[in-house]
């Protein structure tokens, strides 16, 4: 018989938060403190991003069949009282995120990987054609090394309705890591509806009205969350009359009027730009269009002195009632140090300051805003996330003004204004990154979770949703026998004779964040071997 075990310790995610949830905002409280002076703000960060988690209990697991590779998945040989489970991760896709897809796939198998659960890997390309891979593919450089190696390495399917047969017969549950196009808008998702095969995430009709913006802020408008006002732009004959009343009406001039011009449901960063007045914003509208990144385009007043903040929200509720917690935010701060690092006028989070080594983004979690704000913003992520019914985990993206000099939408029972500022939450991303230094792993850390145990827990609830799961989704949240971080790190103290080792990363050049994900990933295999005491870690 499997028991389900809680990953973290013998408490649940939600019981674990609410334990350490007055240990970290107390944390939060002294590091958002001016008074507080720079050693001790390090020593508190060190102490959030350290915290240990109660060791795993014991997973009594059924006798496991031999398992053999057919056709490019992995199955089981004979009958036996349980299995292992079995998980097909899907990335790639058509969007201009495929390079980040193929990077949270190859974190997802390193840390989800295990005695208990094994990994099969697929792959869509950008014509949505389906392929099985090797393990090792995975870990090809970019996109095109990917697609260059799939005619003589992979197994392609006729057509996505054979991937999915393939799907319902060779894997328990999906892992779709599809941002983007066709993973976050619904596709993958009504395609596995469509053929009864469990996934991990929120369902195809849900996914369609989140993932596109101007939907998702009608829907958070009705639910009386603070929006931003935003104008709908389809297809190339816009009427110029109808936009310029529009920035009349939001006290905009029509000649030079800051706006934040992006696409409906291009992702978070993907084509985001800034014009200024009507004419350059229908320019860069039609350049949006005109790439095939979106045939609708939304554009939104630009919300001058706001910081912008991301929240990872987890479902930590039974199969049948949500009850989404959402960890620590972040705040997203540009910085501009350099002599010749001239601020831009138009600096936006964009994807290349997302995704690529840059010295002009810090990050902090928690964020530097008021204990209340930081409280405000979590619930209502945790709410926004019930309202949509979204299931699992999800990223939402907002902005916390101090002092809205800006209009925003109004309604009878607004979530988001207070005396501190104001709370406007504008993105909805349903699969989250999971890069080795995520969002989603970073959050994580503080209440104590590491990769694998964020990770599996995701996965462990989302079985939870599916009866012939359920009795047998025992999904360890400990690390695999190769790696048990979570028993070293509390059995460190006791250890004798055990050599220390320290990973030191980071730097100031340009290549500070290919460190870091170097370190991160040193750091984190270093765990696995019994004759090291400790592996501490420190970052310049």
């Amino acid at each position: 018989m499997v028991t389900s075990p809680s990953i973290a310790g013998t408490s649940s995610i939600s019981t674990i938060i609410r334990r350490k949830n007055a240990v970290l905002l107390g944390a939060a409280r002294v590091l958002t403190s001016s008074s507080v002076n720079s050693p001790k703000r390090v020593e508190l960060k060190h102490m959030l991003s350290t915290c240990s988690t109660t060791r795993s209990s014991a997973v009594t697991r059924a006798s496991i069949g031999e398992m053999v590779v057919v056709d490019g998945g992995v199955v089981e040989k004979g009958k036996d009282e349980g299995k292992v489970v079995r998980v097909g991760v899907i990335c790639g896709g058509p969007s201009a995120e495929r390079g980040i897809s193929l990077n949270s796939a190859r974190s997802v198998l390193d840390h989800l990987q295990g005695d208990d659960l094994l990994v099969s890997c697929y792959y869509i390309d950008s014509n949505l054609n389906a392929h099985a891979i090797s393990s090792a593919q995975v870990y090809s450089n970019t996109p095109a090394d990917f697609d260059f190696k799939l005619e003589s390495l992979a197994q392609s399917f006729p057509t996505l309705a054979d991937l999915a047969e393939h799907l319902a017969a060779s894997v328990d549950i999906v892992f779709p890591v599809i941002h983007g196009r066709f993973g976050e808008d619904g596709g993958i998702q009504e395609l596995l509806e469509k053929y009864n095969v469990p996934f991990v995430g929120t369902g195809s009709s849900e996914c369609c009205q989140a993932f596109d913006k101007y939907k998702a802020s009608l829907e958070l408008r009705k639910h009386g969350f603070v929006t931003v006002p935003s104008f709908l732009v389809q297809g190339y004959e816009t009427s110029k009359s109808e936009l310029s009343e529009w920035f009349r009406k939001n006290q905009l001039d029509p000649d030079v009027g800051k706006v934040v011009v992006k696409p409906t449901i291009g992702g978070s960063s993907i084509g985001v730009g800034v014009a200024y007045g009507v004419n350059d914003s229908l320019v860069k509208a039609n350049e949006i269009m005109s790439k095939g990144i979106d045939d609708k385009v939304l554009i939104e007043i630009f919300l001058e002195g706001g910081s912008e903040f991301t929240a990872i929200v987890l479902d930590v509720g039974s199969s049948s009632d949500r009850c989404p917690v959402a960890l620590l935010p972040t705040e997203v701060e540009l910085q501009f140090l350099g002599a010749n690092d001239v601020k831009e006028n138009d600096a936006i989070f964009n994807y290349r300051r997302k995704y690529l080594p840059t010295q002009q983004v810090a990050y902090y979690t928690p964020p530097r805003f008021p204990l209340a704000v930081i409280e405000n913003i979590r619930k209502g992520a945790s709410l926004l996330f019930q309202r949509l019914c979204l299931q699992d985990f999800a990223r939402i993206d907002g902005w916390f003004l101090p002092d809205s000099g800006c209009k925003l939408s109004s309604s009878e029972s607004e979530f988001g204004r207070s005396e501190s500022g104001t709370i406007v939450f504008t993105d909805i991303n349903l699969i989250s990154g999971m890069e080795q230094t995520s969002f989603l792993f970073q959050q994580a850390s503080k209440v104590g979770f590491s990769h694998t145990n964020i990770l599996r827990s995701i996965v462990h609830h989302a079985c939870l949703r599916f009866p012939n799961l359920a009795s047998v989704s025992g999904i360890s949240g400990q690390i695999s026998s190769r790696s048990k971080s979570s028993e070293l790190n509390k059995s460190f103290p006791h250890r004798e004779g055990a050599q220390k080792v320290f990973v030191i990363f980071g730097g100031n050049t340009s290549e500070r964040q290919v460190s870091l994900m170097s370190g991160t990933n040193v750091w984190l295999n270093l765990l696995s071997f019994n004759d090291i005491f400790s592996c501490a870690t420190a970052y310049y």
